[in-house]
């Protein structure tokens, strides 16, 4: 069995988290681009239908809709404890994860519950100036996580607004990485490309010292995503969220990596599953990636060398 580091492991969502995210993406006019691309397979978690949400909410309104998602949560959800000895079976080394509602205190009580199988992200916001860059600090040394993550669609800040910039600085302090959005965002709240690649590039340039993770692919800009690691030694690049299937099909834009990961960027490019967001077990993205028309060589640094050398030589 090969081994693998996931650079985006989702934990199995409560029945909070759940209800919490479908309600988002079914009620909130603002993210029904995700209720059309994700909002499916989520709700299956949960054994229930789009149509049959939709019907709940138009009948018994918001509340009725979260009580109904609860309760079908509270039946089908997957413990911690299942999923974690999970990974054992489907060859994880260890993976990077976060609490289900981004809450740094709960995500370092999962790592310090799995110590050997989980590194933890840290969330902060930059537009709280000091207060973020006192808790990215607190994270770290009290709660013992691993990396910043930053979004931009959450933060509504491209990765190069200077209030991004005391944080990076922060990081390179502490010696940890930076994982940076980059794809392009179904929300309508923000700009549809705030994770322009481009963005990244003047950050790179300006912490050449600072390790940085872009991640979700870079898609539509996925040249330009390449490009980052072609200039720049500090930025390796991972695809979670989109579905490794699709760098065969033609058309789709993701071709690139068919190339890039084979040649000049074979050492920099990483698995990330962000399984739970796609809603496909881990061990069916692992097998898509499997079955990629990549050397074997080049399989072995993507699912496993290239996240090792990034998290071992900081």
């Amino acid at each position: 069995m090969r081994k693998v580091i996931d650079l985006c492991l989702d934990m199995p969502m409560g029945a909070k988290e759940l209800a919490n995210t479908l309600s988002t993406m079914c009620l909130d006019p603002q993210y029904r681009g995700y209720k059309n691309s994700y909002g499916a397979g989520i709700a299956a978690q949960v054994g229930l239908t789009i149509q049959e949400l939709d019907k709940v909410y138009e009948q018994q309104g918001k509340e009725g809709f979260q009580q109904v998602v609860h309760a079908a949560a509270e039946q089908n959800a997957m413990k911690p404890e299942q999923f974690v000895r999970h990974l054992d079976e489907i060859g994880i080394e260890w993976g990077i994860t976060c609490d289900g509602d981004h809450d740094n205190r709960k995500t370092a009580e999962l790592v310090q519950a799995y110590p050997n199988k989980l590194k933890g992200f840290i969330y902060v916001d930059p537009n709280k100036g000091e207060q973020a860059v006192r808790e990215l600090e607190m994270c770290v040394k009290e709660y013992g996580l691993h990396a910043l993550y930053l979004t931009a669609f959450r933060t509504k800040l491209p990765a190069s607004d200077k209030r991004n910039y005391p944080l990076y600085s922060k990081a390179c302090e502490l010696g940890i990485p930076v994982h940076i959005y980059s794809s392009l965002n179904l929300s309508k709240a923000v700009p549809y490309d705030i994770g322009h690649p481009r963005y990244i590039d003047q950050v790179a340039r300006d912490f050449p010292e600072l390790k940085i993770m872009a991640g979700v692919s870079g898609w539509p800009w996925v040249l330009e995503f390449m490009c980052l690691a072609l200039r720049h030694e500090n930025v390796y690049l991972n695809f979670e969220t989109h579905s490794p299937e699709k760098m065969a099909m033609r058309g789709s834009g993701y071709e690139p990596y068919l190339y890039y990961g084979e040649n000049s960027l074979k050492e920099r490019i990483c698995f990330a599953s962000n399984w739970g967001t796609q809603s496909v077990p881990v061990e069916n993205i692992i097998a898509q990636v499997e079955a990629l028309p990549f050397s074997d060589d080049a399989k072995e640094h993507i699912f496993y060398h290239n996240a090792k050398r990034f998290y071992e030589e900081l």
